[in-house]
């Protein structure tokens, strides 16, 4: 079994100034001779930066997801690793650690149709709720970018759950993963996990996180990246104390959640994003492109038609534009945050392809 995901940005990158340094000595030849050196060198130079570049893919690549330090690594030694990616101290495994003021999820989550924009998964709660089989799928291919494939089994899922399994993830922020043979487990309530959310708790929210976490107890998937396997048999477990289905929801009723360490895997180096509480919680197509942008280090061009099937848009085609540029409008507002705000956006002259600049990004220079 795979134990990372190597970022695929630097590789990009490097095929890009591949590019450029090819042509960088084509155009040597159209130069006076005597700059014509220069020009050359300037091509080298470009060539080792992609040189560089590929190393560092290549160790990204070679790099466990799951640091392992001693059992008696220091608190420091663990939380300077744990800044990056998971790690596992003694018989320990801990996710990475991010502020309380974000939450966390697997980049091969935001950069795919799995946590779908469709308001229609969550519209059947009450038939997930009453244990309905015919809404489960088994080995659905989700929609990623080329350098990814995943492999879903259980009910298809939405940006809700996005925000529910963030939730749950946020309960391990401190403390270990449950080992896969330990009935270890988080015990929390409804009102108190509603108010995690930063939702407020009734009826009709204790029956979305129910059906919820019911989705996501449920779901199985199997990555491919860089040629090689991570398995995730389950998102999570979860038991609920009241043991019935009855329409007496108590916000004080118990559920016990497990996340296991197999979760883990996906939190390698360079392969999770912390998305700001605020905007974790937008729902729709302005959620789902708030999280995925906000797992990028700079802009880029993008096919329309690719963030159309990325974001599990289930109307057509032809209403994506529309729906992309209000979307987009919304994150523009300054009330959004920051680190989450749209700085401006431009299509390019066919129209096929976008190009997203964060307000973040502008600060830093890379825009």
């Amino acid at each position: 079994m795979a134990r990372h995901l190597a970022p695929s940005r630097l590789e990009r990158k490097a095929t890009e100034l591949r590019k450029l340094a090819s042509l960088t000595a084509n155009a040597a030849l159209t130069v006076a001779v005597d700059r014509q050196t220069t020009v050359l060198d300037a091509a080298e130079q470009i060539d080792r930066f992609a040189d560089n570049l590929e190393r560092r893919a290549e160790n990204a690549r070679t790099e466990p997801a799951i640091a392992e330090l001693p059992s008696n690594a220091t608190a420091e030694e663990v939380q300077n690793v744990r800044r990056r990616q998971a790690i596992r101290r003694g018989s320990d495994v801990y996710l990475p650690s991010w502020s309380a003021m974000a939450r966390a999820l697997p980049n091969a989550f935001l950069r795919s149709a799995l946590f779908s924009t469709g308001r229609s998964v969550q519209a059947d709660c009450a038939s997930v709720l009453s244990g309905d089989s015919t809404l489960l799928v088994a080995g659905k291919e989700i929609a990623t970018f080329r350098n990814m494939t995943l492999t879903f089994s259980g009910y298809e899922l939405c940006q809700f759950d996005r925000l529910v399994y963030a939730t749950c993830l946020d309960y391990y922020r401190e403390a270990p993963l449950c080992p896969e043979e330990s009935p270890r487990h988080v015990r929390t309530t409804f009102y108190e996990f509603a108010r995690r959310m930063g939702n407020e708790y009734s009826v009709k929210a204790h029956r979305a996180i129910r059906a919820s976490i019911l989705r996501l107890s449920f779901a199985q998937m199997r990555l491919r990246y860089n040629r090689m396997n991570i398995e995730v048999p389950k998102l999570l477990s979860v038991t609920f104390e009241d043991g019935g289905l009855g329409e007496d929801f108590k916000g004080s009723e118990a559920l016990l959640l497990r996340v296991t360490t197999s979760v883990a895997e996906l939190f390698g180096p360079g392969a999770w994003t912390a998305v700001d509480n605020e905007a974790v919680r937008y729902d729709g197509l302005k959620g789902w492109l708030a999280s995925f942008y906000a797992g990028h280090a700079g802009p880029m061009w993008l096919p329309i038609e690719r963030l159309y099937l990325l974001s599990g848009y289930t109307s057509h085609m032809r209403n994506f534009k529309a729906s992309l540029v209000r979307a987009l409008e919304k994150l523009t507002d300054t009330r959004t945050p920051a680190c989450s705000r749209v700085a401006r956006y431009e299509f390019s002259e066919d129209g096929a392809k976008i190009r997203v600049v964060r307000a973040e990004w502008n600060t830093r220079g890379v825009a």
